[in-house]
């Protein structure tokens, strides 16, 4: 059986080219950003992927999924 493990993401928010941008980070690690583009949000990956989500929780989850997916 597994033990989960907790882990602690934290969200910073930052200007970047004059946009809003959340980065999230676990440790030093960047797991992504996240910016609101009009009523969508568009979340880019670490490899640099983006795809577009329709809240900011589903594009955190989607952030966290592809984190743990590459580090498991």
């Amino acid at each position: 059986m597994k033990k989960e493990k907790n882990i602690e993401i934290v969200e910073e928010e930052k200007r970047i080219n004059g946009i809003l941008v959340s980065q999230l980070t676990l440790g030093k690690e960047s797991i992504g950003t996240i910016r609101q583009d009009k009523k969508r949000y568009v979340v880019t990956f670490p490899n640099g992927e983006e795809t577009h989500m329709s809240s900011r929780s589903a594009g955190i989850d989607a952030l966290i999924r592809e984190f743990h997916l590459h580090h498991s």
